[in-house]
């Protein structure tokens, strides 16, 4: 009787939420109406990513994979499904002029947002774990072998896509994408072989075994993914529609509001993710959870963007990929050197991330 209440609610919800969102985005909304949609999408993508975030490390768990696989395949890929549907419903969905470039704007600030904002989170909070005495050093404690994969492969793909965004050509667009494709499957590949290090545990508890009582058989974990994946398509929708309504009411282009908004929206499943597994002193998870997402967003939402828009970059465009191209060869740099990941390094982020907010601004 219990899950037949709770499966009831869940659906009375969603219907309402869909309803009410459409008799809006109909409508000439007001500035009241658009924030609070606006805030609602972020919590029913955080709520959905949540519930499909839980179900993959249960899965890693029965699977025996490590962490490092586990966050920066399993848990990378869920957390960044809101990045990859958000360009795609924007081409769906969105006005013609306004959706290319809110596509264009999400596909771009996902992997700036992870390598700037989210490094600059993990940072302060192994520093803050530090200086109040709850681990023995600023730095955090992943694997290097994994994280200087991660990288690698990160700085390749940014490499390509710097290149075809400067030469902009169709046809090399086009070839691009199925390269970066490529990239990403023996990225899969290698991180599926990642090994466990000593002392790797996931968590032991289900979401669904708390909410109804619910064994995590295959089964449920299979319903509770699926549930969180619904929530994820829906908050991204309504996200889409908000942002839309918001650009054209205030006159603002489509494509600073997407990269400063969307990408806030649709990254702070990885940072609460990664913040979260960084408490819990599962370092391997919290880093690969934000690389994993930063290969991902550089190789299956960019191909979409090369292949179903125009892809005209300017400068501002432009140094976004720079920023994270810059980002990512830094802290391969000093891993690389030092054989340990400083917490220092990855606060650097946040001063890409303020010195390209300000531009934007500035312009």
């Amino acid at each position: 009787m219990r899950k037949i209440l709770v499966f009831s609610v869940f659906f009375i919800f969603v219907y309402l939420i869909l309803l009410f969102s459409g008799q809006f985005s109909n409508a000439v909304s007001s500035y009241k109406v658009i924030i609070t949609f606006l805030l609602l999408s972020i919590v029913i993508i955080l709520l959905g990513c949540e519930l499909f975030a839980n179900s993959v490390e249960c899965v890693g768990d029965k699977l025996e994979l490590s962490h490092a696989t586990s966050g920066s395949i399993l848990a990378a890929v869920g957390t960044a499904l809101p990045e990859t549907l958000l360009p795609a419903l924007a081409l769906i969905f969105g006005e013609k002029s306004h959706g290319e470039l809110i596509a264009v704007g999400a596909i771009l600030g996902a992997p700036f947002m992870l390598s700037t904002l989210a490094f600059f989170f993990l940072g302060a909070t192994s520093l803050i774990l530090w200086l109040f005495k709850k681990r023995e050093g600023a730095v955090m404690k992943t694997n290097l072998v994994s994280l200087k994969t991660e990288l690698l492969f990160f700085i390749a793909s940014m490499i390509i896509i710097f290149i075809v965004s400067l030469v902009n050509h169709k046809t090399l667009n086009y070839i691009s994408a199925f390269v970066l494709l490529a990239i990403y499957a023996l990225f899969i590949k290698i991180s599926l072989n990642h090994s466990s290090e000593e002392g790797e545990e996931y968590t032991k508890h289900f979401h669904f075994s708390f909410i109804m009582n619910c064994p995590p058989t295959l089964t449920w974990l299979t319903i509770q993914t699926l549930i969180g994946l619904a929530l994820i398509v829906i908050g991204a929708h309504i996200f889409v529609n908000y942002i839309t309504l918001l650009s054209i009411k205030s006159g603002i282009s489509s494509l600073i509001l997407s990269l400063l908004l969307a990408p806030v929206a649709t990254e702070l499943p990885e940072k609460f993710n990664s913040i979260t597994w960084t408490i819990r002193n599962k370092d391997t998870l919290a880093i690969s959870n934000v690389t994993g997402a930063m290969v991902f967003q550089s190789a299956i939402p960019v191909s979409v963007g090369l292949i179903f828009t125009n892809w005209r970059l300017g400068k501002t465009e432009l140094l976004n990929i720079l920023f994270s191209l810059s980002m990512a060869m830094i802290t391969y740099i000093i891993v690389k050197i030092k054989g340990r990941l400083p917490s220092w390094v990855l606060m650097c982020g946040g001063v890409f991330y303020l010195i390209y907010i300000f531009r934007i601004f500035l312009h």
